[in-house]
């Protein structure tokens, strides 16, 4: 089985070494590593052909986003299987020889295998993803009845830790939503209404959280943006509409709802985008009185914020335990029926 290795990268020059070289070190090769410079400034080409040579290709295109750069990784990689690593992690030595056995292994209809990401802060490394959001494994190779399971509330396959089925990436249009942010969140989701899971227990890669990447963080950055939202509402109503309904509609509807706070701070919201929340019914007596701050435009929604806001530091205040708020992971195909207003997609990369 053949495995690429795509990098996709925009002015990590100075953290794309340690990533190239954790690909290098596997204890069992991959076929190919391909790096798409997403127009980049910092001379990341540059720096990748002096150290690297003819052991990695690397890709320019002009600035796109994330999503872009990905598709164009699939587009060039002749692998069937496709291994992404983000510019600023690293895999463990074991990594591709981990997933290539697990892959050998899993039947025709498994198109994503992952294993546990090691979590680095600036404090170290003390957990693992798995072990901060709950995920066993009953099996040393474990294929999910359930797909969504993995996917909601967190996503335990990031791309990072990762095989996925070239084939299938290119048969479902993956990173086609024109998505900066949010991208792997509707791909994992737009995967798992087609197709099975399966997933290792072994650390198979390090994950940066560390201070010094979040300004140019996608995950810090592209938090409650315009995008984090619009991925949900894409991959929960493509949930809803391989044939499950609730709690996703609900979910749907919160997600709906969450755009409009966002657009109304920023200037404008449409009545129609407020109602979009009952597209696949998900109605509540809260998006009913949401619906009706919604009517009044962007007053309404502002002052909704304000008593939630209001709401909160009361809450923040009485003694006790509180309650943490999950948010949950990935992304869908395209769908252009979703009466939402685009607007301008901010470059956060």
């Amino acid at each position: 089985m053949k495995v690429s290795a795509i990098i996709p990268t925009y002015n990590r020059k100075d953290y794309l070494r340690r990533a190239v070289d954790s690909i290098l070190s596997q204890t069992v090769p991959v076929d190919e590593i391909i790096i798409i410079d997403d127009g980049s400034t910092d001379g990341t080409s540059e720096a990748v052909a002096a150290l690297y040579g003819s052991q990695v290709r690397v890709v320019r295109q002009k600035n796109a986003g994330v999503s872009a750069a990905r598709r164009r990784g699939i587009a060039e990689a002749r692998g069937e299987w496709i291994a992404f690593l983000d510019s600023d992690d690293e895999w463990t030595p074991e990594r591709n020889a981990q997933l290539l056995s697990a892959a050998n292994r899993v039947p025709d209809d498994v198109a994503w295998i992952f294993g546990d990401m090691l979590v680095v802060t600036d404090e170290g490394a003390k957990t693992t993803l798995y072990g901060e959001h709950g995920l066993v494994l009953k099996k040393e190779l474990e294929i999910f009845a359930d797909a969504l399971s993995v996917q909601f509330p967190f996503q335990f396959g990031l791309l990072q830790a990762s095989f996925i089925r070239r084939c299938v990436l290119v048969d479902l249009d993956c990173f086609n939503a024109g998505l900066r942010s949010s991208e792997d969140l509707l791909t994992g989701f737009q995967v798992a209404c087609h197709h099975r899971y399966a997933a290792i227990p072994q650390v198979v890669g390090k994950y940066y959280r560390t201070s010094e990447l979040g300004v140019a963080s996608l995950t810090t950055n592209g938090v409650h943006g315009h995008d984090y939202f619009r991925a949900r509402m894409l991959a929960f109503a493509m949930v809803i509409e391989s044939g499950q309904e609730g709690p996703w509609n609900l979910r749907y509807a919160g997600e709906t709802q969450g755009l409009c706070k966002l657009l109304a701070t920023e200037g404008a919201v449409s009545r129609s985008l407020v109602f979009e929340q009952f597209r696949y019914g998900g109605v509540s007596a809260k998006g009913i009185a949401f619906a009706i701050a919604g009517m009044l435009g962007r007053r309404g929604i502002l002052a909704w914020n304000a008593v939630a806001e209001a709401r909160r530091e009361y809450a923040s205040r009485k003694p006790g335990p509180g309650v943490a708020a999950t948010y949950g992971p990935c992304v869908a195909e395209p769908a252009n029926r979703l009466s939402i207003d685009r607007g301008e997609v901010h470059h956060i990369r």
